[in-house]
């Protein structure tokens, strides 16, 4: 019953590819850009870890544990499986944008920035 629970609160079967942690806890972030599977625990992620071919302005989706999802849904929305998606600026660090919100931040405070980042959110939502 105990490696059930401990199951739950681990991302089972990944990786991260900061520092090489497995099953580790917490919140995965996979990367939307990479064409290879690219995964960050939760530390590598705030830390901006970049490979060769991962870029620290890459797309980066948000998957919370099991557990973590039972937390914050309710049953009904994890079976309709439309979760709001929740946007980090990678370039000034603001979280919590949804996808009009970051697109307009991006017009505002990053015109430069990469469109490609704009596009892998947008094909993702």
């Amino acid at each position: 019953m105990e490696s059930d629970k401990s199951e739950a609160q681990c991302h089972m079967g990944f990786t991260c590819n900061g520092c090489q942690r497995r099953n580790f806890p917490g919140r995965r972030f996979h990367c939307l850009a990479c064409f290879e599977e690219f995964n960050l625990c939760n530390g590598c992620y705030a830390l901006d870890v970049t490979t060769e071919d991962h870029k620290f302005d890459h797309a980066m989706h948000c998957i919370l544990t099991p557990a973590s999802m039972a937390l914050f849904y309710t049953k009904d929305e994890l079976r309709r499986g439309k979760l709001p998606v929740l946007i980090r600026c990678p370039y000034c660090k603001i979280n919590n944008f949804n996808l009009e919100e970051f697109e307009q931040h991006l017009k505002e405070l990053h015109p430069d920035a990469d469109p490609g980042l704009l596009t892998c959110y947008k094909m993702n939502a």
